[in-house]
């Protein structure tokens, strides 16, 4: 009878701490509807009946099979508003994306707008948190030390918005399951920091920043790197000899700079290249970037002799069948040394 009644006592504990889970989470949702305006989203399917339809069916929200939150996908959404505080209460939360649409000319916002508020600390308490995506939002303030937190991040992405400081280098150091790192269009200032533990990663851009000094010899342990774009900064100094090493690499641009120095010979013997964007072009205007943080450039101006793909019809050094939108050009210019 003592074992029955004690098994009985215990079940009950169990299942009362799961529905005051379940029930922080619930209530972590409807604070995230009202402070992001669920009236006005474009779908807001269950949002605005929460008690008649289960919180695991409303649009955008995915549960795992114990009913916990898992997922919170709103992009493009006519979010309004800041993150609540009581995000912190999704604590399974894997995929946080509410990214908004490119606006006309990159400026503003298009499809959610957080108003530049700054990321809250709740949402680096989301220690389960994989893909971080708030691309195009508006969002503002810093990126934290505090993002080391998000350990199991494999995909970051500020892109297009005004986080502005430095990066975080230590903090980023820890994040060694990213294959995605987009910092790019933000006023991020000074060096690019050294970061050797991203070994994973795939996608990296930086570019239309506010970056200076030279950029740190960071890629040879990326071998998997794709893409990587550093265009439209106030970098100085050559390309970093890692880059003629990668094998997956199929694009990059160091355009758009004040670069000097050797342009590696390594780069024309990339099996997946299509564009080297490396020239000497300044003209913003075909890039639509008009941010007032962006550093003048005075264009790359590289040593002679350069190798044979900078060299007049080489991949980079691209001067014909230009397009001053979709297609400029990047003419290589160098000095004799």
């Amino acid at each position: 009878i003592y074992k029955m009644a004690h098994f009985v006592v215990v079940v009950f504990v169990v299942v009362t701490l799961v529905q005051v889970v379940k029930s922080d989470e619930k209530n972590a949702l409807l604070d995230f509807g009202s402070a992001l305006n669920s009236k006005s989203w474009r779908n807001n399917t269950g949002w605005m009946n929460p008690e008649s339809i289960a919180y695991c069916d409303w649009y955008g929200v995915t549960c795992d099979q114990t009913g916990s939150v898992i997922g919170l996908e709103l992009s493009d959404n006519n979010l309004q508003g800041t993150l609540p505080d009581s995000i912190r209460n999704l604590t399974k939360l894997q995929t946080l994306s509410l990214s908004g649409s490119r606006p006309s000319n990159y400026q503003g916002c298009n499809g959610t707008d957080l108003g530049y508020s700054p990321l809250p600390d709740a949402v680096y308490t989301l220690s389960a948190l994989v893909v971080l995506d708030l691309e195009y939002t508006c969002l503002g303030g810093n990126l934290s030390n505090k993002v080391s937190q998000l350990t199991q991040l494999q995909e970051l992405v500020v892109h297009c918005n005004h986080v502005q400081g430095e990066i975080p280098a230590a903090a980023l150091n820890t994040l060694t399951n990213l294959t995605v790192l987009k910092l790019a269009r933000n006023p991020f200032t000074g060096p690019f920091p050294n970061v050797p533990n991203l070994t994973k990663l795939q996608k990296f851009s930086c570019n239309f920043c506010s970056l200076t000094g030279p950029v740190p010899d960071i890629f040879g342990n990326m071998h998997d790197l794709q893409h990587t774009f550093w265009d439209g900064n106030g970098l100085t100094g050559p390309i970093p000899e890692s880059l003629g090493k990668l094998k997956q690499i199929q694009a990059f641009s160091f355009n758009i700079n004040s670069m000097s120095g050797r342009i590696p010979e390594g780069i024309c013997s990339l099996p997946h290249l299509d564009d080297c964007r490396i020239g000497a072009d300044t003209n913003l205007s075909a890039y639509k970037a008009n941010y007032p943080w962006i550093q003048k450039s005075n264009g790359n101006l590289w040593d002679c002799p350069v190798p044979i793909c900078a060299s007049a019809g080489g991949i980079c050094n691209h001067t014909t069948d230009c397009h001053p939108v979709t297609n400029p050009c990047s003419p290589i210019r160098c000095k004799q040394v």
